[in-house]
């Protein structure tokens, strides 16, 4: 089984090398291939992504998995990033495929997590983890959860507007998905994910796994801290006026996000008689095994 990671890396220089350390020193019985889109930068981003490569390439850099594979792909003309997303799954070859940010990290353990899922499970197109957030110098800030994802909420595009974010840096698929669902529109500057997951939940479900599997960096001058407007003006640009029927989790979710920690907790237990026909499956690792449960409610407590 083979893993095709792309990173598009822009004026990331300070937090790369960890990127790709978090990529390339995943162990276990499966192969790597990296891909590193990486737009001209002020910095030296372009450089540390060589550098690695070339290492991979000498036999420097020994891998703790059958093999690994690493290339850095330069566009002649910097178009965004989810134009460098499309070069770079232009160019995967692998069985397993995700992108993670020049910013963002992969925990120990998750790439065998993964694997160890697709393989016992064919019918799982589509794979969500745990992600958490840690500060810029690394420390983790917000442990995550493993929470449930409805396919018709999915199509919808309720995840990320009336609900919880479906974070892209935990997310892993099958190459047919992305075949289907893909390119990005070369128009997306910010919220290409959003736009996303509607794409793919046409096609198949979304599996969750309550294992951790990266770590979303929060630090100043990230797209979605400076261009919040943008971002959400492109969301709603994405998904268009709301449907009907994400009126209904938004009369749920809303209250929710605005009331204390006492009334959340009422409504976490409420969640499974509000909506009795929403199937709450999630799998987990047990004793190397992959299984299946179910939540009590939309998220493991």
């Amino acid at each position: 089984m083979k893993f095709s990671i792309v990173t598009p890396a822009w004026e990331v220089a300070e937090w790369l090398p960890t990127t790709i350390e978090s990529v390339l020193s995943q162990a276990g019985d499966f192969s790597i291939e990296y891909i590193v889109v990486a737009d001209a930068s002020k910095d030296s981003t372009v450089a540390v992504a060589k550098d690695y490569a070339a290492r991979v390439a000498s036999g420097e850099y020994k891998p703790k998995c059958n093999n690994i594979s690493m290339r850095v792909i330069e566009p002649e003309i910097a178009e965004g990033m989810y134009v460098a997303l499309n070069k770079g799954f232009d160019a995967t070859t692998g069985d397993i495929c995700a992108w993670i940010a020049g910013d963002d990290i992969y925990e120990p353990g998750a790439f065998d997590v993964v694997a160890r899922t697709f393989k016992a499970r064919p019918d799982v197109l589509w794979l969500k983890g745990i992600t958490s957030v840690i500060d810029e110098k690394g420390n983790k800030l917000v442990s995550g959860q493993c929470r449930t994802y409805r396919r018709d909420w999915l199509k919808m595009g309720v995840y990320g507007m009336e609900a919880y974010h479906v974070e892209q840096d935990s997310v892993f698929w099958r190459p047919e998905v992305w075949k289907k669902a893909g390119p990005f529109p070369a128009y997306f500057k910010s919220s290409g994910d959003y736009w996303l997951w509607p794409q793919m939940a046409k096609y198949a479900e979304l599996t969750s796994i309550d294992a951790p599997l990266s770590c979303f960096r929060k630090r100043a001058g990230q797209d979605s801290r400076v261009n919040a407007d943008r971002l959400l003006a492109q969301k709603k640009q994405a998904r268009g006026p709301r449907p009907l029927g994400a009126w209904i989790p938004r009369l749920f979710f809303w209250p929710y996000f605005h009331t204390s920690r006492g009334v959340q907790k009422i409504l976490e237990a409420l969640y499974p008689f509000l909506f009795p026909f929403t199937p709450r499956p999630y799998l987990t690792i047990e004793e190397g095994c992959v299984v299946q449960k179910n939540m009590k409610t939309f998220y493991i407590r």
